[in-house]
């Protein structure tokens, strides 16, 4: 069976996520929450979130058998879910070991925190949760998808529309509600539902790959612009909320009725700036095999930058050169301490048995020129689990 040729363009599509995780995370740590620039910067980077559940919707029915061919759901479970749930599991015990849980409680209390890490997803982790689920519905969308061809400007204006008002309800939500909706709106950050857009316009991006990626070379210009207007519009709604007394932490929110549009148009123009590259560069370049590394690297910096981060602001690291006090030179060293202690802890990781386990990565048998090589000939698919 044919198989779609590899993306390269999503490799560094992987990457700005991963980066911008990093940095929410990071600001949040060193800037005080009622710096209203902290706030600012905050409600466009939270864009990361709804990027990485889009792009792991597009590559999942980007790399699915065409249609026609047999999908099996339950050799896709199989395969899929182990590369997330054994990360998980093995990240949430980390973090409940060293940073939340023995060190700080008595046995009980810390058991019981150990399960609520587990059931809502410890700081960054439950993003895992959220994929667990996209990777639960995704045989039923892709069936879907492919039976209702004719239908699908409909559906994906309908998931758009349903997509803000669910946003417009959680962030502004009535007075009062039922008890069962009050407990489904208390984690809207690790249910599916909150994200239904993204995972509904990922597939049909993937079923229509060849026309979106021809409209998308024909309307660069209109991509920029809709970036611009979609931040600008998620600005204008943090500086309205702030103006009438809610909490910058309130307003830089990441469910904001701007964020689908801002999204979808960041994802295409990583898109068409990894076009360009893929056009001008080579694909054994130095260049992309430094993009093609961090790709690899992406999954295990997200699992394990927060450990990095809290050594990083919690030591008399920042301090001892001078950066105790909130400032935007403190914030972008944290950053690249981060970063940079992250990346050599996963490539560390990496090389060893328990690859897999903690980097979502099993060890790699090729080098990476090499590997490049492959993938510019069409020869060799991605290895990587659709969430990276």
């Amino acid at each position: 069976m044919l198989r779609r040729p590899y993306l390269r363009q999503i490799d560094l599509v992987r990457i700005v996520p991963m980066v911008g995780v990093v940095t929410v995370h990071t600001v949040s740590s060193t800037q005080p929450a009622a710096s209203v620039a902290a706030g600012a910067l905050l409600t466009v980077l939270h864009v990361n979130r709804e990027l990485f559940f889009l792009v792991t919707s597009f590559v999942l029915a980007y790399s699915a058998p065409a249609a026609g061919a047999p999908f099996a759901a339950g050799s896709f479970w199989r395969r899929r879910y182990p590369l997330v749930v054994a990360p998980y599991l093995a990240w949430t015990l980390i973090y409940w070991l060293l940073i939340a849980g023995p060190p700080l409680l008595p046995p009980a209390p810390a058991l019981g925190r150990l399960g609520y890490f587990l059931l809502t997803g410890y700081w960054q982790l439950y993003f895992l949760l959220v994929t667990m689920q996209i990777y639960l519905v995704f045989p039923l969308l892709l069936w879907a998808a492919r039976r209702t061809q004719a239908w699908h400007g409909h559906i994906l204006l309908a998931s758009l529309a349903l997509q803000i008002v669910y946003t417009l309800f959680l962030r502004y939500p009535p007075t009062s509600l039922p008890p069962p909706l009050q407990t489904w709106f208390t984690y809207p950050q690790i249910e599916l539902p909150s994200y239904q857009f993204y995972a509904v316009a990922g597939v049909l991006a993937a079923e229509h790959f060849d026309q979106v990626r021809a409209w998308l070379l024909r309307r660069t210009s209109l991509v920029l612009v809709g970036i611009v207007a979609a931040a600008a519009g998620a600005e204008a709604v943090f500086l309205f909320d702030v103006a009438h007394g809610r909490s910058p932490v309130f307003a830089a929110g990441v469910f904001q009725p701007a964020m689908p549009l801002l999204a979808t148009a960041t994802l295409a123009g990583l898109y068409l700036a990894g076009n360009w590259l893929v056009r001008t560069q080579p694909a054994d370049g130095r260049l992309w095999r430094a993009v093609s590394w961090a790709a690899r690297a992406s999954f295990g910096v997200y699992l394990a930058h927060v450990l990095a981060l809290t050594v990083v602001v919690q030591t008399r690291l920042l301090a001892g050169v001078g950066l105790s006090a909130p400032s935007a030179l403190r914030t972008l060293l944290a950053l690249v301490l981060t970063l940079a202690a992250t990346g050599l802890l996963v490539e560390i990781l990496g090389r060893t048995p328990l690859s897999a386990l903690l980097t979502g990565r099993p060890r790699p048998r090729t080098t990476e020129k090499a590997r490049l090589g492959a993938v510019a000939k069409g020869v060799l698919q991605s290895d990587a689990p659709a969430t990276r």
